[in-house]
């Protein structure tokens, strides 16, 4: 009988570690996206600049917690001992998902159409965008409520445990969400330079 993995037994596998990634990028998209929220609040026509630098910031990361959790579907399905032993998610979770994912892509990348897109596509794109942001906000809370201590947990361990008790590969994750936040700010720098013209373009925008 094959023995298991001792780094799975003790919780420091590569399940822990694809979870640790999860956990980091999701609270860093939990503070990104407040700010998105905050600046929707405030009226995103008078702080559009601050709404469409955050919608690029926090796009890179969008697409690491896709990849992370997607990793970890697929390994789990394909019957990897670390990931079956690490256990799935509560079944409500993992009907809520995909679903979350779905709405995710299509309010960041709605969002990003509707500045930077085709002119003939921005009231589409700002009709998905403000519908897929209400249908997002309910699964989103769903889905936050039950990770969040766990999720704040873990990324606090990463980033603040002592070197010793921390998971392997945390210098590695701290500079894969380092570097998809660096590379938000390159979009940010690059393609949100023209709120004054868009809002010329596009008076009626709220």
């Amino acid at each position: 009988m094959r023995e298991p993995d001792p780094a799975v037994t003790r919780g420091t596998g590569p399940a822990e570690q694809n979870g640790r990634l999860t956990a980091l990028t999701g609270v860093v998209l939990l503070v990104l996206f407040a700010a998105e929220i905050a600046t929707a609040v405030l009226g995103v026509r008078h702080v559009l600049t601050a709404h469409v630098v955050i919608g690029y910031l926090l796009a890179p990361p969008v697409l690491v917690k896709l990849g992370s959790t997607g990793w970890r579907i697929a390994k789990y399905y394909r019957g990897d001992p670390a990931y079956r032993h690490r256990g799935a998610p509560r079944p409500y979770l993992r009907l809520l998902g995909p679903v979350i994912a779905a709405l995710t892509v299509a309010l960041v990348g709605s969002g990003i159409m509707t500045y930077a897109g085709p002119h003939s596509l921005h009231a589409l794109s700002l009709g998905v965008h403000k519908v897929s942001f209400y249908l997002w906000s309910v699964a989103v809370v769903a889905h936050v409520v039950p990770h969040f201590l766990e999720a704040v947990s873990q990324a606090a361990a990463d980033l603040l445990g002592r070197a010793g008790a921390r998971v392997r590969g945390a210098a590695a994750r701290r500079a894969l969400v380092l570097g998809a936040l660096a590379l938000g700010t390159l979009l940010a720098v690059a393609l949100s330079g023209h709120a004054g013209s868009y809002l010329v373009l596009f008076p009626k925008h709220r």
